[in-house]
């Protein structure tokens, strides 16, 4: 996928210029990898944030929850 580095965004390959330059601010494009975005070798992946383990905790109480309404139900029914 086409980068443009000056601009810090994607391009579309029909939008570069056919001398490889982007159309917008005329620098270079680079195609490939997002510069910056790849980490070492070695380096331990970003920590989940705190607020999406919050967020799978209380899908997992709902979920539950769900499950004992839908098991009373059923006994009820039946």
């Amino acid at each position: 996928m086409p980068w443009c580095v000056r601009c810090n965004k994607f391009l579309t390959p029909p939008s570069v210029k056919p001398d490889g330059t982007c159309p917008r601010c005329g620098g270079e494009v680079e195609r490939g990898l997002i510069p910056g975005m790849t980490r070492p070798a070695g380096e331990a992946a970003p920590a989940v944030p705190w607020h999406f383990k919050l967020l799978l905790l209380a899908l997992a109480v709902y979920l539950a929850w769900r499950f004992l309404e839908i098991g009373a139900w059923l006994v009820d029914r039946f």
